[in-house]
């Protein structure tokens, strides 16, 4: 009778899909995985810690890495069904070390396992490579910061922001900025502000995923700019046959042949999961 209790219990604890939140204002190590060449940042001294996650190393031509959550997040009750709600933010920092910049950006990622050993750098930013590229396998969605043309890509500039889903060929891609609200007479006026992803400033990004309308939304803005109304992008809605039950969320960065660093400085994330 014990043991049918306990084979219960672990049934039931291998199907219940658990609200997540969590908020990272700084990093430490803990709670975190550490692939390819993802490292705490060093700070301006190079000795130091910097309280930064980064992607990718100096010192290393083509480097790249992934950072992600140490626990699995529930994404949908079932394979087969479709996400729960979902929200993040995270504010990051792209900084070029040598000119002319040779960088490639990085990338928040939803992916199925922690492994990297199917990533290459440059173009495909620590995610992928060119021969599981567009795999609908992958399971992948991603949401890249690129501060490099690649034509190979479809990439529409070397400063944009693009929406992945398998693939490094974005389903949808914008130039990167945020928009501004102002009011011209009795009208209110919408406006584009661009902004350099490779200046070294911070930025902060919010990416949101809602159940009800199916509906993602990106939003870019200066670190101290409050979120704007409105978003950047607003994607696709294929997430149903694209992010598995249970995945692994966190960051991918990328090198080309010069040294670029690509830090996350702050990060939260909350899923609607609901306990069974």
């Amino acid at each position: 009778m014990q043991i049918h209790k306990l084979c219960f219990l672990a049934l039931f604890l291998a199907q219940a899909a658990f609200a997540v939140k969590f908020n990272f204002k700084t990093f430490n190590g803990d709670n975190l995985f550490f692939l390819g060449d993802a490292e705490l940042g060093p700070s301006s001294d190079g000795l130091d810690r910097s309280g930064a996650w980064s992607m990718t190393r100096d010192e290393t031509p083509f480097s790249h890495g992934q950072g992600l959550y140490i626990n699995p997040i529930p994404f949908k009750p079932s394979n087969d069904s479709a996400p729960y709600s979902f929200q993040t933010s995270f504010t990051f920092s792209i900084t070029p070390r040598t000119k002319p910049n040779s960088g490639q950006g990085l990338a928040f990622i939803v992916v199925p396992t922690v492994d990297n050993s199917g990533a290459s750098g440059g173009g495909f930013l620590g995610i992928l490579n060119k021969t599981n590229n567009g795999k609908p396998e992958n399971n992948l969605f991603a949401v890249e910061f690129d501060t490099f043309q690649n034509k190979e890509f479809q990439d529409i500039s070397g400063n944009h922001v693009g929406l992945n889903i398998n693939s490094m060929t974005s389903n949808v891609a914008e130039k990167a900025g945020y928009w501004v609200q102002t009011r011209v007479g009795k009208r209110k006026v919408w406006s584009f502000k661009d902004v350099n992803l490779s200046s070294g400033e911070r930025f902060t990004a919010w990416i949101e995923f809602r159940n009800k309308d199916n509906r993602i939304t990106i939003t870019l803005a200066p670190e101290n700019v409050k979120k704007p109304k409105r978003p950047l992008i607003q994607g696709p809605r294929e997430l149903n046959d694209v992010i598995l039950q249970n995945s692994y969320v966190g960051f991918a960065g990328s090198m080309g042949r010069a040294a670029e660093r690509h830090d996350i400085w702050s990060w939260s994330f909350e899923n609607a999961a609901k306990n069974n």
